[in-house]
């Protein structure tokens, strides 16, 4: 699987870049800092594309319809810090898939972009690792961080610390979203 990540500031990009690569390992992510960069990109047929519509090099729809022409097959999510409603509405009749606010919290926008790109989530069940998928299954039976760390011969500070990374890779809110979510993902 194959990500386009479009931003002309490098720290939003990088930074979402890294989230992405860390939740989603498998997946390939490129990078663009403005619109000719993009357009030279999508011509690797992204799967996916998040796409920052203030950049370099053109204007949003005008850049957007450009992208589209060359990875017509791509999931188009725009991240964006406009919010002049009639540009939104043009950029909407684009072919987007949704328009996420850069004002959004992180674990609501990743949350946003997992809903919006169905094949992260069949990507998250082969790449959740060994050790937090068991302590997953703990959880989802109803397990203490104690009877967890007996069950799988750990501590229960090491529990903890996977029970934490399993909330933040899922976009949990807590132990018991977590699983509500792996289950909807299908990784238990």
């Amino acid at each position: 699987m194959r990500g386009l990540i479009c931003d002309d500031h490098p720290l939003m990009r990088q930074a979402l870049a890294a989230t992405m690569r860390d939740r989603w390992p498998g997946v390939i992510i490129d990078e663009a800092s403005d619109y000719p960069q993009a357009w030279a990109a999508a011509e690797a047929r992204p799967d996916f594309c998040l796409l920052d519509l203030d950049m370099p090099g053109a204007e949003p729809a005008e850049g957007l319809r450009a992208l589209r022409a060359r990875a017509p097959g791509a999931v188009v999510l725009v991240v964006t810090g406009l919010t002049d409603p009639a540009l939104l509405a043009a950029v909407a009749g684009c072919g987007v898939t949704a328009v996420l606010s850069k004002n959004t919290d992180a674990a609501v926008l990743l949350e946003a972009i997992r809903e919006g790109i169905p094949q992260l989530q069949e990507h998250e069940a082969r790449t959740l690792p060994p050790r937090q998928q068991e302590v997953l299954g703990g959880l989802s039976r109803g397990l203490t961080n104690k009877e967890i760390a007996i069950e799988l011969g750990i501590s229960p500070a090491t529990v903890k610390i996977h029970v934490s990374r399993l909330i933040s890779w899922l976009g949990a809110a807590n132990r018991t979203d977590a699983v509500a979510r792996a289950q909807r993902g299908r990784v238990i």
